[in-house]
């Protein structure tokens, strides 16, 4: 396999509720033991911590995450509700400190990273979510800036023959009321057909929605810790790149 080859998509992980953080830690520790990483790119969609007004919350997503790049893993993560602030209530200057304190730079959403022959597109599905009414549901929003700057990534002839990959945190295809992105509808315009790969979390149930939109692996993360999952089992997912298959994994426990 070539370098970033393939893919381990966690996402929900919310550290600091209940054993969620210790959880974290067995992932982190099982990929590093059983996985290259000079072949693997790992992408958190969304809800690291359980709230981002703690800072041990924080502190301990944040070293979690460090270890995973001090073994020379690709990390690419997108903020979800509750990294910006308890999940109902949101906080400009926390969603200010996500991409410093977490990607390790201050570039604005969408996030992009040419890696080999994929190229990643991050979303921040909270970036029209920090007004005040938007505290009493949990459906996500990109917003048209998001989506003019996307829309131009997808259409750089740079970019034409390259395998694609979209990731945000918000559900754009959830059944369940107000946990829908309130712009899926715009999403759907702008990648039909034109992406390989959409990645998301949120709602914790870890379906599976490939081939919808014309797109050829699309997943719900679910909680890779198991908060209050709805269905089991915990889902970790391993893509390959060459071919386009998922292998179901288990990283709390790798023997």
């Amino acid at each position: 396999m070539k370098k970033g080859q393939q893919i381990i998509h966690l996402s929900d992980l919310h550290i600091g509720y209940k054993d969620c953080g210790s959880k974290s830690a067995a992932i982190v520790r099982n990929i590093i033991k059983s996985e290259e990483p000079e072949k693997t790119i790992i992408i958190i969609t969304g809800d690291l911590v359980e709230t981002a007004f703690n800072k041990n919350h924080i502190n301990t997503a944040l070293n979690l995450i460090n270890t995973l790049r001090k073994a020379g893993f690709l990390v690419f993560i997108c903020p979800g509700n509750h990294d910006y602030g308890s999940g109902f209530v949101n906080s400009k200057e926390i969603a200010k400190m996500f991409n410093k304190t977490f990607l390790l730079t201050e570039t604005q959403f969408p996030i992009v990273n040419p890696v080999g022959n994929s190229l990643f597109i991050g979303l921040d599905s909270n970036a029209e979510e920090l007004h005040w009414y938007d505290r009493f549901f949990a459906d996500g929003e990109i917003g048209d800036a998001q989506f003019e700057k996307l829309k131009e990534i997808l259409a750089n002839k740079e970019y034409k023959d390259m395998t694609k990959i979209v990731y945000l945190h918000h559900h754009p295809v959830s059944r369940i009321p107000f946990h829908k992105l309130k712009d899926h509808n715009k999403l759907k315009e702008i990648v039909k057909n034109k992406i390989d790969i959409l990645l998301f979390g949120h709602n914790h149930i870890g379906n599976s929605y490939n081939e919808k939109w014309g797109i050829k692996i699309m997943l719900d993360g679910g909680s890779s810790t198991g908060k209050r999952v709805l269905f089991k089992p915990i889902h970790h997912r391993k893509i390959d790149l060459s071919n386009f298959s998922i292998q179901e994994k288990n990283y709390l426990n790798i023997n």
